[in-house]
């Protein structure tokens, strides 16, 4: 199960970054296409501007690519627009600011958008090149103007150039999650499906033996015999309930596992006090409540509700670490077993490295493949929250097993 953080700061996180290095271009924008921090020599002529102007537009472009990820054609516009006005008015020119917000939509946008954004940029470069003649009181040659535009064009390929790189990078990086999502519920459905056959078989070697030893005292023991076939009846309905589970999980998956497994039935809920001294050994401080009458339920539900509680704890000592407090309740319903874990995050620290990233994602397979509900998410409080529902039988299988001669 992977540990999502808060909203807070997933977007707190990339904005700080992401302020600070367009902060960053556009101061060096400054330095590079204005007179406000090194002045031209004065026989180079032209108007020139104040520091206070030039930094105050350069202000103003900082304010909008701020909000490039939001609206990435629009500030595209506004920035091209403002640099065009900048650029005729000033000796300044907001070149960079432009790059950014040109390469911010390549990357994020499709091709035709692309290039008509490209499109715009040079466009605008125009008034750079009309700045520079200007700036150098009207000297340039038009062989100096062409080389000037070809500078500018360049620029502007680079930007467009690494905008397109972007794309191409998150394109492979969301095949890639993608690719490594499905192998994750195929490897987990797999599991799921050896888990099931073991519970089918051991059902059906129930059936044989309690068959065979109602045939062995059917004429001497005539109410033992029954009460064997009674079980194998009960035995085979859930049998045939898991049966159908197993299939549901095969059918979406044409390649099996092949060779021999001992038949053996995956821990329960029987199994979780063993499980939860081994996460106080961790460190971890866990409370367990249980509410209700505890009552017999399907293999396939007990393991999901022991995987729940296993992987949450698991989670639990990855993310938060040692010293953290845990909690732990089961609620038995008539028709549903509801499980809530949760933790106050206020450990040693997490340990991301030991976190795969595809535990949150199996159990949700898991316990849908069951019939139950899941949800995980963060607590305002600090720590997660796990909440899980799965369904009870209305009346309990395999109990009261006769024993056979």
């Amino acid at each position: 199960m992977t540990r999502r953080r808060s909203p807070a700061t997933i977007v707190a996180e990339p904005l700080v970054w992401q302020g600070s290095l367009v902060f960053v271009a556009v101061c060096l924008d400054v330095v590079l296409f204005s007179d406000a921090v090194v002045a031209s020599p004065p026989e180079a002529g032209g108007p020139r501007t104040g520091p206070l102007i030039i930094i105050a537009c350069a202000g103003a472009a900082y304010g909008l690519l701020l909000f490039r990820r939001r609206a990435l054609l629009p500030v595209l516009v506004a920035v091209c627009a403002l640099s065009v006005v900048v650029t005729l008015w000033t000796s300044y020119r907001p070149v960079i600011p432009v790059c950014i917000a040109l390469a911010a939509v390549i990357a994020h946008r499709s091709v035709r958008v692309g290039i008509a954004a490209f499109a715009l940029a040079v466009v605008t470069s125009v008034s750079w090149v009309y700045a520079e003649d200007r700036l150098h009181n009207w000297s340039l040659t038009g062989a100096t103007i062409v080389g000037v535009q070809v500078g500018y064009l360049a620029i502007l390929t680079v930007s467009g150039g690494i905008g397109w790189w972007r794309q191409t990078a998150e394109r492979h990086a969301e095949y890639r999650r993608a690719e490594a999502a499905r192998m994750a519920i195929a490897a987990e459905r797999r599991s799921v499906a050896r888990e099931l056959h073991d519970i089918v078989a051991h059902a059906v070697t129930l059936m044989v033996l309690q068959s065979s030893g109602a045939r062995a005292v059917m004429r001497t023991d005539v109410a033992r015999a029954e009460a064997a076939l009674d079980v194998v009846e009960r035995t085979g309905t859930q049998a045939m309930s898991e049966l159908r589970r197993l299939l549901a999980v095969l059918r979406t998956n044409a390649d099996d596992t092949r060779g021999t497994r001992e038949i053996e039935l995956p821990p329960g809920l029987k199994k979780m006090p063993e499980l939860i001294e081994s996460v106080r050994a961790a460190g971890i401080d866990v409370v367990v409540h249980s509410e209700g009458s505890q009552r017999t339920i399907d293999p396939s539900v007990d393991a999901a509700a022991y995987r729940i509680v296993s992987e949450s704890l698991t989670n639990v000592t990855k993310h938060s670490g040692a010293g953290t407090a845990a909690e732990v309740q089961l609620k038995w319903g008539p028709t549903h077993l509801d499980i809530d874990i949760w933790d106050d995050g206020r450990g040693a620290g997490p340990n991301e490295k030991l976190s795969t990233g595809n535990g949150l994602m199996g159990l949700t397979e898991r316990i849908v493949l069951v019939g139950g509900v899941f949800e995980a998410r963060p607590r305002d409080s600090g720590g997660y929250q796990v909440h899980a529902e799965l369904p009870l039988p209305e009346k309990t299988l395999l109990e009261n097993s006769v024993p056979v001669a």
